[in-house]
């Protein structure tokens, strides 16, 4: 049901040059790299009960998932190179593991498995492996199976960026050690096939719980680098110069970008999710961070051909990037894509090397500027407004931020329109003058929305008002915070529709029927839902 406006897509990136399928080659190895990380989280565990934690594992399992449990057409050579690196910490783990038990004389557990790791290693034979692995899967497991599975994927992958960003920006450990241990409990979970449908919930419900944390902890970590965000107006213009554009979501790679290039006579840009580096008062100190540039992940295919200048994408956040960009797309990630070349050791200067022999922008364009973000001070004082009416309202619902889609635009504005006198929103994206209608800036994340419900949760808990939210902001955390807010006691949670390349729809239809996230239809319709 989520997925019937196809037609508003002819144009994304992921429609039009089919950047979020992948080949059946990489599908095929990647159901053996899932086998080898299931089967090296059960050995992990089992030494680490035994008191036997192997850190090796801990970066290896990390990095695998952070970066290639999603749709990248990785270079044969590099993907026969992971998959050798964790078969050989799977045989010393299996090996280590056994010899562990014999000294404790305890018998030792062995999971069963369709992989004989004594053998030669062979990517033929793994790639025939994958595909036979990838049929057993689909004739054992029940759709219901299949899709919780991939739910507990989507969920183990947010929890292993945040963990990895955490890591960036602190070196103590404290709830990322207890976020990996339960990465390791959901990988494990997914070498049985009679786990129960509740087994599955329930971790899915701790998982979901815990990513909250982390997602926390790492926004206290960016405060405490880069300090509080403010509200700030960001260009959206460009200016004759040589120019890189920074892309994904790491702000540590964004600073080590901006350190490196501060004295080079070079433009940088952010793009998509990048904007809100802008808010934050550290970055506003680099008079060559310029402004932002193109629409965002979901136009990234042209954002980026249409970019004069070199593109660096941070990690975790390459999709299926083509040849278009030769020459001038760089990325930090673990492993590369193909038609990217990687930075490594923080040495940047390939990446400056390109933005100086690329055209650059030869006269720029002058585009104005958008607001981004707002400061909690000023969001607790825009919200004295409502608490002041309280009395007026039955209904209070929040709009989070836009994805730049035309039937999302249309849809929210009719939203407004069509608002009952007795509702009061609150929205991060569409502005209507209204007593009833609180416009806040359109970009931000996630932890603003937790901070308001939080707020607003405190204020009407002796109350008979309800809370309902739309989420039309689509990323790899996405699945994670759904979950998470169902659990918040808010009544209605509704779903714009995403694109494939960030929510495929067997996540997006299984939330929907065990966490009754709604998908938006028809404006009037959803909000008769909400009023009863």
């Amino acid at each position: 049901m989520f997925y019937n406006y196809y037609e508003d897509y002819q144009y994304d990136s992921c429609v039009s040059k089919g950047i979020c399928s992948i080949g059946p080659r990489t599908s095929s190895l990647q159901e053996i790299l899932v086998m080898y990380l299931k089967l090296l989280a059960f050995y992990t565990l089992e030494l680490k009960n035994l008191g036997g934690y192997n850190k090796d594992a801990e970066i290896v399992i990390l990095d695998t998932i952070s970066t290639l449990m999603s749709n990248l057409e990785t270079q044969n050579e590099q993907f026969q190179k992971i998959l050798i690196r964790i078969k050989t910490l799977l045989c010393q783990s299996k090996k280590t593991y056994i010899n562990y038990c014999k000294e404790e004389k305890i018998e030792p557990k062995f999971i069963k498995t369709n992989i004989k790791l004594d053998e030669e290693f062979d990517i033929t034979k793994l790639i025939q492996q994958g595909e036979k692995e990838y049929n057993n899967r689909l004739e054992s497991l029940s759709p219901e199976r299949k899709n919780l599975f991939e739910v507990m994927g989507n969920i183990i992958k947010s929890l292993s960026i945040n963990i990895t960003n955490i890591k960036s920006l602190s070196e103590t450990e404290g709830l990322e050690e207890e976020g990996f241990y339960k990465i390791l409990v959901m990988l494990n979970l997914l070498n049985y096939q009679d786990t129960t449908t509740e087994e599955i919930l329930n971790e899915i419900k701790l998982s979901a719980e815990l990513d909250y944390k982390l997602s926390s902890r790492l926004d206290e970590l960016k405060i405490e680098r880069y300090g509080e965000p403010i509200e700030t107006e960001v260009s959206i213009s460009t200016r004759p110069n040589k120019a890189i554009l920074v892309a994904g979501t790491s702000l540590k790679e964004l600073e080590d970008v901006l350190e490196y290039t501060k004295d080079k006579n070079i433009d940088v840009y952010t793009h998509g999710e990048m904007i809100l580096a802008h808010t934050y008062p550290k970055f506003q100190e680099y008079t060559h961070l310029r402004g932002h540039f193109g629409v965002g992940v979901e136009n990234c295919l042209l954002d980026f051909a249409t970019f004069p200048g070199a593109i660096l994408v941070t990690k975790y956040a390459v999709e299926n990037i083509e040849y278009l960009y030769r020459g001038r797309l760089f990325t930090t990630d673990c492993f590369v894509p193909k038609g990217a070349v990687k930075i490594e050791n923080n040495n940047y200067s390939p990446l400056v090397e390109s933005a100086q022999n690329a055209r650059g922008f030869k006269r720029g364009k002058q585009k104005g500027s958008i607001k981004v973000g707002i400061s909690k001070y000023k969001l607790e004082s825009e919200l004295t407004t409502l608490f002041d009416n309280l009395k007026k309202y039955k209904h209070i619902i929040i709009l989070g931020p836009e994805n730049h889609n035309k039937r999302n635009k249309i849809y929210y504005e009719n939203i407004l329109k069509n608002m009952p006198e007795n509702s009061f929103v609150i929205t991060f994206s569409y502005k209507r003058n209204c007593e009833n209608i609180l416009s806040l800036n359109g970009r931000t994340d996630f932890s603003t929305i937790y901070y308001l419900l939080d707020k607003i949760k405190a204020k009407i808990k002796d109350t008979d008002i309800d809370i309902s939210i739309f989420i039309s902001k689509c990323n790899k955390h996405t699945i994670s915070n759904l979950i998470y807010l169902s659990e918040q006691k808010i009544e209605n949670i509704f779903l714009s529709k995403c694109t494939p390349i960030m929510l495929n729809p067997a996540l997006t239809n299984i939330i929907a029927d065990y966490y009754h996230i709604k998908a938006t239809e028809h404006p009037v319709d959803d909000l008769k839902i909400i009023t009863g």
